[in-house]
């Protein structure tokens, strides 16, 4: 048993073996083949990877879509709880899930330098911001030309503050999609209370940005990475219609493993989706061999031992009746020798 034990642990360790080699080294897919981008496929990388737009159009423009309610890149800077608190797990939802109001844009490009209309033709990506309204406005005002906001109108909103009376302070967003200043029960504002302002004039500002504003032309900017596109998208993460109403789903979210970037061949899906079905099946089949195999080699040693411990009972109870017998044997023997002595006494 122990023979057939280190041959099944041999076997599969070297199953175990294979299948790294089997695995998909996609990583590498970046460095190899540098002078030939169509070889393999970008989707892998997620959005990023499908943004050729923001560096190979004419123009682009920005749509502000609304605000929206959602999750901040730097918990600390916002006023949310942080990692861990005093107060044990009590609050640990909140950790993890603070949100504060958010903008919403979509963007916009054609090959056109003169001007992108804000149509469903050029309709790229929408995108919600990371750090708040205030880091929104601040690059507006920035890095933009005429824009209608900036860090001048934003620096007297509260972020999470106390009123005095027993409320806390903050932005919040309103269900039609506009931004406030809300009252929350709670320091670390997760908890609505009530809306202390409506903001018209800055949401009459924001609603300027709903015009097409234009935030990239090759006729004012040199490079596409210096321009007020690229500083917001760095600071942005992509918007489905599953977040919020005010957001479109791009195609590539739609059908995922499919590229539809400018001057990118489309990728086929069912290729894509059928190797990675046919490796995750491999992956899945030994993996289940080698927890089988486990399995096996460990009842496999337990019944060894068990085995082994009963040939030592067995041992032990045979060589105690051979000891028993041998004294009982000599007892008799000298019992019939003393009664000879008495007889002949």
């Amino acid at each position: 048993m122990v023979s057939c034990t280190s041959k099944l642990f041999d076997c599969i360790l070297g199953w175990a073996t294979i299948l790294v080699f089997l695995l998909p080294r996609q990583a590498k897919a970046g460095n190899n083949n540098n002078n030939n981008n169509y070889n393999y496929d970008t989707s892998v990388y997620g959005l990023s990877m499908q943004r050729d737009w923001l560096y190979e159009s004419g123009s682009i423009n920005l749509k502000y879509e609304g605000c929206v309610w959602g999750y901040v890149n730097d918990r600390e800077n916002m006023g949310c709880m942080q990692d861990s608190s005093e107060d044990g797990t009590t609050y640990w939802y909140m950790m993890a899930n603070c949100r504060r109001a958010q903008v919403a844009y979509s963007m916009y490009a054609s090959s056109s330098a003169g001007g992108t209309k804000c149509k469903s033709g050029n309709f790229k990506e929408s995108f919600v911001t990371k750090d708040g309204v205030a880091e929104f406005a601040y690059i507006m005002g920035t890095y933009g030309y005429n824009s209608p906001i900036s860090a001048n109108d934003v620096s007297s909103l509260p972020l999470c503050e106390s009123d005095g009376n027993g409320y806390y302070l903050s932005v919040g967003c309103s269900s039609s999609g506009t931004f406030t200043i809300d009252r929350f029960t709670d320091a670390y504002c997760m908890q609505y209370y009530d809306t202390y302002d409506n903001l018209k004039n800055f949401n009459y500002a924001m609603k300027s940005l709903s015009n097409c504003y234009n935030v990239y032309s090759t006729r004012t900017d040199e490079d596409p990475s210096y321009s007020l596109a690229s500083y917001l998208i760095a600071e942005s993460g992509t918007c489905t219609e599953n977040e919020s109403s005010l957001c479109t789903t791009t195609s590539f979210v739609k059908n995922s493993g499919a590229r539809t970037s400018v001057g990118q061949r489309t990728t086929s899906k069912l290729t894509s989706s059928t190797s990675r079905s046919f490796t995750n099946k491999l992956k899945y089949g030994l993996g289940t061999a080698m927890l089988i195999g486990s399995v096996i080699m460990f009842f496999g040693i337990l019944f060894t031992n068990r085995k082994k411990r009963r040939a030592m009972m067995h041992r032990k109870f045979r060589s105690s009746s051979d000891k028993k017998k041998k004294r009982s044997s000599s007892n008799k023997k000298r019992s019939s020798s003393s009664r000879k002595s008495g007889v002949f006494a």
